[in-house]
């Protein structure tokens, strides 16, 4: 990516729980240079609720594997970042 142009960081979360609700999608969402693609949810499915166009993975790895994606924040407990 070139760091000087005004290209839109495609991202996505690995979690939407408390962090990513009230801090990490928020953020990305109202950022102009950002665009929130993605939430990995394994279980509960809430963040179309709140966010209807973003894709809600099964999984991490699927998150992963979206080659769309240039960033992904690691909102995850700390024993899990690894």
């Amino acid at each position: 990516m070139d760091t000087n142009s005004n290209q839109i960081i495609t991202a996505g979360l690995l979690a939407y729980g408390m962090s990513g609700k009230v801090f990490h999608a928020p953020f990305l969402n109202a950022h102009q240079g950002f665009h929130l693609k993605a939430i990995a949810e394994r279980s509960t499915k809430k963040a179309q609720e709140d966010y209807p166009n973003v894709i809600s993975y099964d999984s991490v790895d699927e998150i992963l594997n979206d080659h769309e994606i240039d960033l992904v924040v690691i909102n995850t407990p700390n024993n899990l970042h690894y």
